[in-house]
């Protein structure tokens, strides 16, 4: 078992570092779409909304 981590180690820290990445970048894009939510384009003028850009 460790000679097999030992020969694979470089593998496996890759494949947790590019988790790591995958789930920030998921998590971000989760986020920057709740606040995005109900179409606001950012123009308050025509909004009514009160949208946090003012």
């Amino acid at each position: 078992m460790f000679a097999w981590l030992a020969d694979h180690i470089v593998t496996i820290v890759t494949l947790a570092v590019l988790l790591v990445v995958s789930g920030i970048a998921v998590i971000s894009l989760v986020k920057e779409k709740k606040n995005k939510s109900g179409g606001c384009t950012g123009n308050c003028a025509t909004c009514g909304k009160g949208c946090h850009y003012k």
